[in-house]
């Protein structure tokens, strides 16, 4: 009977725990009216068929005409400019093996993305064809090490900007920073259902079910779509946290889906 109800006692504390690092903040920012049916195009509006590389000023240009959100990735070059760009290296956009961290933005400005004339472009000429025209999502691409110069060297472009964006990262320490620094910017956990990837280890097991909540306190989750019934997604949403889905490919996963999310990142079609 004592045996049955300590490991009564240990289920409850570890389940009390367990929400506790769950949780989304409380707060409710400012931005959430703008973020209800707000359609992003993923890494701009971007078609390489008709050779607009994606994360290029054509493809954010292009998605800024026809009144998207846009979504784009920021890592830092090995001079401390932020460039846009996904890929941990640079070989499927511009065919060299290097990373942007070990290259000069000299360098980096040299590169063309995908064998077309469209370069890699900074963050400071992404907020020049924004300028304040429709809200940008920005994904912080670092690892654990440099996740801090990142953040200070994007921060000090984006503190001038007078538009609205959403900062976003897989790795939580960037949103921990924006949570102790600039606590005034609306900031997103991105996840995935990990469990299915071969490469799962613990963080990714914990970034799942949304453990890392604990550290970044997200005001929005921004979660693969594939997985809207996910239990730990679902649970957030109750808590009052905004929902990001990405990446659709069809209006008709928008409308099946619909009810799940707020923010809707897209490619591949029109909404």
């Amino acid at each position: 009977m004592l045996f049955a109800i300590i490991l009564l006692l240990i289920v409850v504390v570890l389940i009390i725990l367990y929400f506790y690092c769950l949780m989304p903040t409380l707060r409710r920012h400012p931005i959430r009216s703008d973020c209800k049916e707000l359609f992003v195009a993923h890494r701009g509006l971007h078609s390489i068929n008709d050779g607009v590389p994606e994360n290029s000023l054509l493809a954010i240009e292009r998605a800024v005409e026809k009144g998207y959100g846009v979504e784009i990735d920021i890592r830092m070059t090995k001079d401390d400019r932020v460039v846009i760009m996904h890929d941990s290296t640079l070989k499927r956009a511009c065919g060299i093996e290097d990373s942007v961290e070990k290259k000069t933005y000299d360098e980096i400005r040299e590169l063309k993305l995908f064998n077309t004339e469209q370069k890699i472009p900074t963050l400071e000429q992404v907020l020049q064809v924004v300028d304040g025209k429709t809200t940008l999502l920005i994904e912080f691409k670092c690892d654990d090490a440099s996740y801090a110069r990142l953040c200070i060297a994007a921060n000090k472009i984006l503190e001038n900007y007078n538009g609205k964006y959403l900062v976003q990262s897989f790795n939580p320490l960037p949103m921990l920073w924006y949570r102790k620094n600039r606590p005034d910017v609306c900031r997103g956990q991105l996840s995935s259902n990990f469990f299915k990837n071969p490469r799962l280890n613990i963080l990714k097991a914990a970034n799942s079910i949304l453990m890392l909540n604990v550290i970044s306190r997200p005001d929005f989750i921004s979660y693969n779509r594939k997985y809207q019934n996910f239990l730990p997604r679902r649970l957030c949403s109750i808590f009052g946290a905004l929902h990001a889905g990405w990446t659709f490919t069809s209006m008709e996963q928008v409308e099946k889906q619909r009810k799940h999310f707020d923010i809707f990142i897209f490619e591949s079609f029109l909404p």
